[in-house]
């Protein structure tokens, strides 16, 4: 379940408290709000973090007894959208067994209106490399491979932290 949508709730506050459009509620979670995680954790239920704001992933990456996810978001450092992952959350992720799961919106993926399936995953998604073949560093490619959000999080993070997510629009 995920804690806010594109708005504050009584108990987290959402993604565009980062973005100065809405104010901090709660600065992450409030007492409710940590209560929910605990009663998530009990029930078994998966916490999700994919419109959250930066306070409230970091709030709750540190009180989850179980590890989370973020049904669909991508990488900050590669394109720097409020909903997206920043790297100092990413550790976190890695040091609870979270899963970033990189999301195909557009805006999300490239910061602009248009974004390829190489943009999410890079040169693998592309078809470019076999299951079986290693692929050369990218530095040593002609031209190097841009940086995509998959192996951005499995670099921060690790592969065991990285998975496809949802939001299908646009992406060719």
């Amino acid at each position: 379940m995920t804690l806010t949508h594109s708005c504050n709730t009584p108990w987290a506050d959402n993604w565009l408290v980062d973005t100065n459009e809405e104010n901090p509620v709660h600065r992450g979670l409030s007492a409710f709000g940590k209560t929910v995680v605990e009663e998530m954790n009990r029930l078994g239920m998966i916490v999700d973090l994919a419109h959250v704001s930066v306070d409230t992933m970091k709030v709750v990456l540190n009180i989850s007894k179980a590890p989370v996810i973020f049904s669909h978001s991508s990488a900050y450092a590669i394109c720097p959208h409020r909903r997206n992952v920043p790297d100092d959350v990413l550790q976190m992720v890695a040091s609870t067994g979270s899963l970033v799961m990189i999301n195909f919106y557009n805006d999300y993926v490239t910061c602009k209106d248009t974004a390829t399936l190489a943009d999410v995953a890079g040169e693998v998604a592309s078809g470019g490399w076999g299951a079986a073949v290693t692929p050369p560093c990218p530095t040593h490619l002609d031209p190097p491979m841009p940086p995509d959000h998959m192996d951005h999080v499995k670099k921060v993070a690790g592969a065991q932290s990285v998975g496809f997510g949802g939001d299908y629009d646009g992406v060719t």
